[in-house]
């Protein structure tokens, strides 16, 4: 009777686990038994063709809660555009190559050019689905784009209209603004890689492709490249 009290004690810890949403959660993300078929933050069949900003959307949901959606600031930004002389700080007619390094260990993005930094700063990985490793190019951008995905039933859940800066860089993986939490510096995404609204702005005027002027989306092209993006 003793011997078996020890696989009892773990065996209710773990049905107890399961049953707690937080653990629960975890436990059925890793082992790829969700039901959540979301792999990237955006589907790559929904990418914005305007990237216009939606005046229509008045709500917002994260991790299956309603959220203060701040649509009045994210519209004002929508008229903004940050000259790229001034963004970060290093002349933007250098020919030294401008790239983007996202750290999942440190959680942190660094945009090069050359071998200066020339910004720094938190990101919040994949934690339902992993961030992608691997060398890429930004290949598609938007000024806003909604995402959705996630599952009700764990509260995974989100429906996030005019997601700001977005820039993709492989298949529906983008770097992107994030206004529905400040948790930045831990994984939070379904594999995107969020960040805070103002640097991202800036690393969104900054990075290749350049968006026309009077246009919200780019596409890139041999003669207007995406910038180089190392997730490691």
């Amino acid at each position: 009777m003793i011997r078996i009290l020890p696989a009892c004690a773990f065996v209710l810890i773990l049905v107890s686990a399961y049953f707690y949403l937080p653990a629960r959660r975890l436990i059925v993300y890793k082992l790829g038994v969700s039901g959540d078929t979301t792999t990237s933050c955006c589907n790559e069949d929904i990418l914005s063709k305007t990237g216009d900003f939606d005046e229509s959307a008045n709500i917002a949901f994260f991790n299956g809660k309603e959220i203060d959606y701040p649509k009045t600031s994210l519209a004002q930004n929508s008229f903004y555009s940050v000259r790229d002389s001034l963004v970060l700080g290093k002349d933007s007619d250098s020919e030294d190559e401008r790239w983007i390094e996202v750290s999942l260990k440190e959680q942190v993005l660094r945009a090069w050019q050359g071998t200066d930094i020339v910004m720094e700063f938190p990101i919040s990985s994949g934690l339902w689905y992993p961030t992608p490793k691997g060398d890429y190019q930004i290949w598609y951008k938007t000024r806003f784009q909604r995402m959705t995905g996630g599952s009700k039933e764990l509260r995974t859940f989100y429906d996030l209209p005019n997601v700001p800066s977005n820039m993709f860089f492989y298949k529906g993986f983008a770097i992107h603004g994030a206004y529905w939490h400040n948790n930045f510096g831990v994984p939070m995404s379904h594999g995107c890689v969020n960040a805070p609204l103002a640097n991202v702005a800036q690393l969104f005027e900054w990075a290749g492709p350049k968006v026309p002027e009077g246009k919200n989306i780019v596409k890139a092209t041999d003669n207007n490249p995406g910038t180089r993006v190392y997730v490691h």
